[in-house]
């Protein structure tokens, strides 16, 4: 794969482009200056599961605005078929998608963010980029096509890692249900002799390595809806 569509990692820079939608042209990243953003591929408008997913996205929006988030979908399709698309969702499920979708029929932008995949030569596989308010890539998914995205792991997710760089925790499996802490976040390893020495002085744990914190009683309880 040439540089110049290699595919953006974990802590990069978004990469810059501009983009055709169906709320007009966005420059991203710069159009979510100070905002989090959720970019995510479809395989394709007039589709059942990707129509399931974006009732889905549109039904839990106000809650990716509470988190500070924005989002924007993708597919290899027209913008007229976009267009037509959200009109038949509004109409026939009564679900109107406020978010932009990216029209790429092309596939340069899938291609950019690696959104193509063995699985077909043409349709985007169901890629998520979580990237927050300073432009940097934090989490990216893929799922397959046959298989409708959880978005409510999206939004756990969001939830998760902006705590982290709040709090400079680290947060366990299946939190705010882990098995082994409950609700509390972990701390992160020490980076020192002296740090691992202190830290079951410092925190309740099960060794130096494995020691947790309490998490604020606020963020499990808005994380708790998405579980």
């Amino acid at each position: 794969m040439s540089e110049a569509y290699r595919i953006p990692l974990i802590g990069e820079k978004f990469p810059e482009m501009e983009v055709d939608t169906t709320h007009g042209k966005i420059k991203l990243p710069d159009a979510y200056k100070g905002k989090w953003f959720v970019l995510f591929s479809h395989p394709g408008d007039f589709t059942p599961v990707c129509t399931t997913e974006f009732v889905s996205f549109a039904k839990k929006y106000e809650e990716f605005k509470k988190l500070n988030t924005e989002l924007i979908g993708l597919s290899v399709d027209s913008n007229i078929s976009h267009i037509e698309w959200v009109n038949w969702i509004e109409q026939n499920l009564k679900v109107e998608i406020p978010f932009p979708i990216i029209a790429d029929p092309m596939g340069n932008v899938a291609k950019r963010l690696g959104m193509i995949h063995a699985e077909s030569s043409t349709a985007t596989v169901r890629a998520v980029f979580i990237v927050d308010d300073k432009g940097t890539v934090r989490l990216i998914m893929y799922y397959p096509l046959e298989i409708g995205r959880n978005i409510n792991e999206i939004l756990r997710s969001i939830k998760a890692l902006q705590i982290v760089d709040r709090t400079g925790a680290v947060v366990p499996a299946n939190w705010p249900k882990n098995e082994i802490i409950g609700d509390n976040l972990l701390n992160p390893p020490p980076r020192t002799v002296k740090e691992s020495k202190l830290r079951l002085q410092q925190f309740k744990g099960y060794a130096w390595w494995l020691t947790y914190r309490e998490a604020d009683k606020k963020d499990v309880e808005e994380t708790e809806k998405y579980i």
